[in-house]
């Protein structure tokens, strides 16, 4: 009788993490955990630990952690042990113990993919007998099924990771990453409207609800103004942020850009014209209308440059893990809790 194996793809991200599995499982999870912050809030939430929308549902009653920071594991003792809550977290939706033997690929920021290797292998130890970590561009690639000299630019919330990718796992040098992303765009937003309004009143919740629903650059503006509600010194008030918005998404142009070149500058000459034209924009910065346009306009003097802007930029790191968990021979993989039962 066959053995029955559970595949999962993970996409672990700073901001929000995807996982999805051959049993046809999908959930998203914001990357955030609670812990109650005294005995009265733990009879009152009655767990020790709470995960993405319901952490921050109950904020007011728990210590909040955002493990992952710019694309890496915070290196604390506590942020450790909470990535690994997480992953058995994220992990436990896919009903792993209906199965004989679990594997699992995990699409992490390409920093931690080598940084945080061990530390990711540790926090799902507990929970698969095999598991394999890509960096994130990639998993996109092969999602895609454009593995064949392909130049991946993944905007995350951390970081904004660059790959090189040509038929085989990329290695450190084909890979870049910069902080440029979505959290410095939502930086920006609010850098930019207090400037503009003296006194605004702004968080970065806020903020990213503006970008989320109004983002754009200049070779896709919006028909109407941005008029969103903040406080001014407490008085409620509806302003004009359109020229704020277009400044803060163009902000991580420029930085992305220049990476793309040196990537294509650094690779074997005989395929700069393949990378040029096969460039795939991903993440969910990938979101910011008109943001594929521009890149390829500011990259127009290295020749002829096509940017692909995904579908699915929620989902699409996750699937590409899964992909890989099915097709990857098992001996290229790192073997965890192999226990004979």
């Amino acid at each position: 009788m066959a053995e029955d194996v559970l595949y999962i793809g993970i996409d672990l991200g700073t901001f929000r993490s995807v996982m999805v599995s051959s049993g046809n499982h999908e959930e998203e999870e914001l990357t955030v955990i609670g812990t109650p912050k005294d005995p009265i809030a733990r009879n009152f939430l009655k767990r020790d630990v709470l995960f993405g929308e319901e952490a921050l549902k109950n904020r007011l009653a728990l210590n909040l952690f955002r493990p992952l920071e710019l694309g890496v594991i915070k290196d604390t003792k506590e942020d450790r042990e909470f990535i690994a809550h997480f992953i058995t977290h994220l992990i436990g939706l896919s009903d792993p113990e209906d199965h004989n033997r679990v594997v699992a690929v995990i699409g992490a920021p390409a920093e931690a993919s080598h940084v945080d290797k061990t530390a990711i292998f540790d926090a799902a130890a507990g929970s698969v007998n095999a598991a394999m970590i890509i960096s994130e561009p990639f998993a996109v690639a092969y999602a895609l099924d454009m593995i064949e000299h392909t130049l991946v630019i993944d905007i995350g919330a951390g970081t904004t990771d660059l790959c090189r990718v040509y038929g085989t796992i990329p290695g450190p040098g084909d890979q870049m990453h910069t902080g440029y992303a979505g959290d410095y765009v939502d930086a920006q937003i609010i850098k930019e409207v207090q400037s503009k309004y003296n006194g605004a009143q702004i968080t970065k919740d806020m903020a990213r609800r503006w970008k989320e629903q109004y983002s754009f650059v200049s070779t896709s503006t919006p028909d109407d103004p941005i008029m969103v509600d903040f406080s001014i010194e407490g008085k409620a008030m509806t302003l004009d942020i359109t020229d704020c918005m277009q400044r803060a998404c163009e902000s991580i142009v420029e930085p992305i850009v220049d990476n793309v070149k040196k990537l294509i500058a650094d690779s074997n000459p005989e395929y700069h014209d393949e990378f040029r034209r096969n460039m795939v924009l991903a993440g969910g910065g990938s979101g910011i209308r008109g943001l594929g346009a521009l890149i390829e306009r500011r990259l127009s003097d290295m020749g002829d440059v096509n940017v692909h802007v995904v579908d699915d930029p929620v989902r699409l790191g996750a699937m590409g893990g899964l992909r890989l968990a099915m097709e990857v021979p098992e001996e290229m993989w790192k073997n965890l809790t192999l226990a004979s039962t």
